[in-house]
């Protein structure tokens, strides 16, 4: 039996699809009173999955902030994959992003550990690793540091990470992934699956920053891959990169535009204009009671540079990640398809 926290989000409903390939398998899944289930139906109807693939779910109702359905869900549970968070890069959302990254996450690890899980998969970020070295990549041995330019939600995933090393030194088996920015058909409106929106109505900036980024379907893939039997007795207790490219965001941008066929992002942003538009957007926020666009950690992460690397698992494993082109030409081919635009 296998449960699955984060399910309808993107990430978990490509992850359960990736799952129900065994027809063998059974599969559990928590789910919130008020939760949304179409993200998670669309995906099983783009591979299409018959519909009763849906009903080889079972869902329990609860989230991650309740120890007790959490034990009571997993009293049969061979293995867990954590996809549930809070992603947010606005400090206003701090007390939520500690609550469900860090409290939730040690509420799913203490129930495995009570409930003898044997084997746990927990999905951390790029945004919780240490600073680049000195050839300018980040990879699994970088230490972290405590800085006042780190995000809110970088700091909420490494103590959310700490809280999952704690289980592993009390015995509980695990594995944990990195991935950088996922790339996915969601919801079009927030996420990074807005992105596509966003060029999609006209983008006329860009900046020079460097991030790295992969398609939805790999993360899901190298998830169910690291837990298989053939090779987890190896990974356990490691964490692994996930990362299917590192690009610049005019290339991003300008593969998005493409595909999209609308006109390319053409006025450079600057470090500096990037520091006055994020102080604008919070002065207009604050007046107009609503969350600004671009944050300061939204700002920072648009120009820096930073260069991620996935030797480990390719080594290890073999796995071998899809062309960044192609997963963006697969997106905009189904924003288009799902918004009319074409």
């Amino acid at each position: 039996m296998i449960l699955v926290s984060g399910a309808t989000g993107l990430l978990g409903s490509h992850l359960v699809a990736e799952l129900l390939q065994d027809s063998d398998v059974e599969i559990k899944a928590l789910c919130r009173s008020f939760s949304d289930f179409s993200l998670l139906k669309k995906v099983l109807f783009r591979r299409n999955y018959p519909e009763q693939q849906f009903k080889r779910i079972k869902w329990t109702e609860g989230d991650v902030m309740d120890i007790a359905i959490l034990k009571k869900a997993m009293y049969d549970v061979d293995k867990v994959y954590h996809c549930a968070a809070v992603v947010s890069f606005n400090p206003n959302d701090k007390n939520s992003l500690m609550k469900i990254n860090v409290e939730g996450t040690a509420n799913m690890v203490n129930a495995a550990l009570h409930c003898g899980v044997k084997q746990f998969c927990h999905v951390s970020s790029i945004a919780s690793l240490g600073r680049a070295d000195k050839n300018n990549r980040i990879n699994e041995d970088c230490i972290w540091e405590e800085s006042e330019n780190n995000s809110i939600y970088s700091v909420s995933k490494y103590y959310g990470e700490m809280e999952v090393w704690n289980a592993y030194r009390k015995g509980l088996p695990t594995v944990i992934v990195n991935p950088s920015v996922i790339l996915g058909a969601g919801s079009w409106h927030s996420g990074s699956s807005e992105l596509f929106h966003t060029v999609a109505k006209g983008l006329p900036f860009y900046t020079n920053g460097v991030n790295g980024f992969v398609d939805v379907k790999d993360v899901a893939h190298a998830m169910t891959l690291l837990m298989h039997e053939k090779y987890f007795d190896h990974v356990c207790g490691q964490r692994y990169i996930l990362n299917g490219a590192s690009l610049c965001y005019k290339e991003l941008f300008a593969m998005i535009a493409k595909y999209l066929n609308v006109k390319a992002p053409y006025i450079h942003t600057t470090r500096f204009m990037s520091e006055i538009a994020w102080r604008l957007c919070r002065i207009y926020g604050k007046m107009t009671g609503t969350k600004p666009i671009i944050t300061k950690e939204t700002a920072m992460a648009a120009t820096n540079r930073n260069y991620y690397s996935s030797e480990k698992l390719i080594k290890q494993t073999d796995f071998r990640f899809t062309s960044i082109e192609d997963t963006i030409k697969d997106i905009c081919e189904i924003y288009k398809s799902e918004t009319g635009n074409n």
